[in-house]
């Protein structure tokens, strides 16, 4: 296959396959061939490899989401049986978001080092062994510290599944299977939820830990046998490496793996936050970092607390874990209602949508009695929301910002995220101390909540997406994948 204008043929010895990086033609665009990677990936059906990438990234997250909420369901029981204090826990279920935190910023990137599958492995084998050891010694702190580990593990699991993902996902799809694959998250937090008072009734709170670190353990093995390694990070990074012929000829047995060609990234200097903070971005960056905050510090506040203000209302075990579950379930059918109105370009009234059905929500619960099956719909709405904005800060980002801006601007909102999400359980701890009871404690959250709507609407013209352009058919389609 000809090398397109500009680009480089690179021959590392006689006894490896030559790979053709191609670089851009001057009007930017992807050059094609038989041998272009896009080419392979972009088929019109997914092929066996492609969905076994999805399966196991999938699970991944689902334990991810199991995880992020188990110390939460077993803080109840744990307190009564151990007699500690609920508040006592603020700590440690503040640690595993810290630990997102770190291993968002520090460990998570050694993906683009040794590769993602290999560090999906160990991300799972971090989450379940500290999850178990948390059983070791039962003691706030000893807890803390696992958690902390634990928190770590998902944010490596959880960036390189989506970046994983989204190397073997076709254009076309990308937005759609993102946005399916981040709500395994919430599904696996709904999941622990509504399996709680079954596994506490057989095994008592431990029992919560056994199935968060063992399944973790189970995902590890599965996708060390059934995932691939990224083909385009094989071609930059590793560009001898046998694999690459295997899972080339699992994506299209006709391959030459020979002649395989791979855009060069561009290089260029990182933006910084100076540019989101210039004249032309400043409202809108500032807007939607104060919405990441106080939706994250909302949602966690729920997350970490909700069973046991609860059970403290009245409820039973069992109708608190649901009242929990009730939230995720909001979060997924929201993350999927408002991805489908960003992908309509309907990106400001998504917003809008979400928040607004949170704040009404809440409005009833100040004004209704304290009904289990009212509360669980009204909560679930709440969910819908706040657990159902979460997921799409990125396409979000992607979808307002320039190219050169996108990445930093969801590190960013990533960040004001975490900020809001470690200072709610800590919040919530002192809230439950001083005796504010769940009513009060739910009715807060129309402070954060209304803020940001408000902000919302006053830079309203700040939200909506470029409507022409190619840019515009890029940030429709590209989603999480930029």
């Amino acid at each position: 296959m000809p090398l397109p204008a500009g680009s480089r043929l690179w021959r590392p010895s006689s006894s490896r396959p030559a790979v053709e990086l191609a670089a851009p033609s001057a009007s930017g665009a992807r050059p094609r061939g038989a041998g272009d990677v896009d080419s392979l990936i972009d088929r019109p059906r997914l092929t066996a490899l492609q969905i076994r990438i999805c399966i196991a990234c999938a699970l991944v997250l689902f334990c991810d989401g199991y995880d992020l909420q188990a110390l939460a369901l077993a803080v109840p029981s744990m307190s009564s049986e151990l007699g500690i204090p609920a508040s006592s826990f603020g700590t440690a279920l503040s640690a595993s978001l810290f630990g997102m935190a770190i291993g968002g910023a520090l460990f998570a990137p050694l993906g683009d080092r040794i590769g993602r599958k290999p560090m999906l492995v160990l991300a799972m084998l971090l989450v379940g062994g500290s999850t178990l050891a948390a059983l070791i010694h039962v003691s706030t702190a000893w807890i803390t510290f696992c958690r902390l580990l634990t928190g770590i593990g998902m944010a490596m699991a959880g960036v390189n599944a989506a970046t994983l993902s989204g190397e073997y996902a076709p254009a076309r799809w990308r937005f759609f299977i993102m946005t399916v694959l981040t709500c395994f998250v919430p599904f696996g937090a709904f999941s622990a939820a509504m399996m709680a008072p079954q596994v506490i009734d057989l095994l008592g709170w431990r029992g919560v830990f056994f199935v968060g670190g063992f399944l973790p353990l189970a995902v590890a093995v599965v996708v060390a046998l059934s995932a691939a390694e990224s083909l385009k990070w094989l071609l930059l990074e590793r560009p001898g490496d046998a694999r690459i012929a295997r899972i080339a000829a699992r994506l299209s047995p006709d391959t030459d793996p020979d002649r395989l060609a791979i855009e060069r990234p561009e290089t260029s200097e990182r933006r910084s936050v100076l540019g989101l903070l210039s004249r032309a971005h400043r409202v809108r960056t500032l807007v939607l970092w104060l919405s990441a905050a106080s939706g994250a510090f909302s949602l966690y506040l729920m997350m970490s607390w909700l069973p046991t203000v609860l059970r403290d209302a009245g409820w039973t075990i069992e109708q608190a874990l649901r009242g929990t579950a009730a939230v995720q379930l909001g979060g997924i059918i929201g993350s999927l209602l408002m991805a489908w109105m960003i992908d309509r370009r309907r990106l400001l009234q998504g917003l809008l949508c979400g928040y607004g059905a949170a704040l009404f929500a809440l409005l009833a619960i100040g004004l209704l009695p304290g009904g289990v099956a009212s509360w669980q719909f009204l909560l679930m709405l709440v969910g819908s929301g706040t657990s159902g904005m979460q997921a799409l800060w990125i396409a979000i980002a992607v979808v307002l910002f320039p190219p050169d801006l996108r990445a930093t601007s969801a590190g960013w909102l990533n960040c004001m995220s975490r900020v809001g999400a470690v200072a709610a359980p800590v919040a919530g701890g002192a809230a439950l101390a001083a005796g504010i009871a769940a009513r009060p404690m739910l009715l807060s959250m129309l402070i954060p909540i209304g803020a940001s709507t408000i902000a919302i609407v006053l830079a309203r013209r700040h939200f909506v997406p470029p409507g022409s352009g190619s840019d515009s058919g890029e940030a429709n389609t590209g989603g999480c994948g930029s």
